[in-house]
């Protein structure tokens, strides 16, 4: 495992001089990558636990709430936060990161966030590992037929405001993965795939906090790959960290991967 260090680099050339010799770069991604695009984070002092209950987002009170369900659809409905139609697009650090993928030095996007934003940046699917779900895809929780979310919504325009499964009538929600659900299998073992590949990895707006997604940075470090953490406030990982920036994503995510690409 990387050591510790009294004082951790804090500057954009000391990250760019750990990440330089990376031929592939494994990026990690939290909350803090997409409030910079608008949406709010969980945890911070205006995040979305300030304004609503957690436990709404628990899969045995959205089960056991019909007016929950229909207040969900609508937020999708009416492009809320992230919401199926939100009208929110890629910033400077989702599209730095898509800088590496066109220069061949990523080994892979691990994310913990729904919006699909990465993708709208151009990423391809095999390229990103969403391991908390994404609210593009929609399923029956019984029969665990799939569908586009916008055909779903289609549902919900035409008066169905608490979709079930036409085949077995069963509860449909969005694909995102709500407390007291697993991670998907196959975006686990691609995430993983991902961290076999890499030679280092950037944790961008994330505290590296919620298991077990959060295993696959701390796994890393396990492994000796160097680490160099953007976000806003402490993160559990830091200790496992070479450098640590304490700013704001746009402001140094574009300077460094131009620092990486060009120096």
């Amino acid at each position: 495992m990387i050591p510790n260090m009294t004082r951790k680099p804090r500057d954009v050339e000391s990250a760019i001089a750990v990440l330089r010799t990376a031929q592939r770069i494994l990026v990690f991604t939290g909350a803090g990558i997409s409030t910079e695009s608008g949406i709010p984070d969980f945890r911070g002092p205006d995040g979305l636990w300030s304004k609503v209950d957690p436990d709404d987002f628990h899969i045995k009170r959205y089960r056991s709430n019909p007016e929950l369900r229909r207040r969900g659809w609508k937020m999708h409905l009416d492009g809320e936060l992230w919401g199926a139609r939100s009208s929110v697009l890629p910033n400077t650090g989702h599209e730095a990161i898509k800088r590496l993928a066109d220069a061949d030095r990523l080994a892979g996007v691990v994310t913990q966030n729904v919006d699909g934003l990465h993708l709208v940046s151009g990423l391809d699917d095999y390229q990103v590992a969403e391991l908390h779900g994404n609210v593009r895809k929609s399923h029956c929780v019984d029969c665990e037929q799939v569908w586009d979310t916008e055909i779903v919504l289609a549902w919900v325009e035409a008066g169905e405001l608490d979709p079930t499964c036409p085949d077995c009538g069963g509860m449909v929600k969005t694909a995102t993965v709500m407390f007291g659900e697993i991670l998907p299998q196959d975006e686990m073992e691609k995430a993983m795939e991902f961290l076999a590949a890499a030679d280092a990895i950037l944790v961008v707006g994330s505290t590296v906090s919620v298991s077990p997604a959060s295993d696959i940075v701390m796994y890393g470090g396990y492994l000796s790959l160097p680490i160099v953490i953007i976000n806003q406030g402490p993160t559990e990982a830091d200790e496992q960290a070479v450098v640590k920036l304490d700013a704001a994503i746009g402001e140094v995510l574009p300077e460094l991967v131009e620092g990486l690409l060009t120096g």
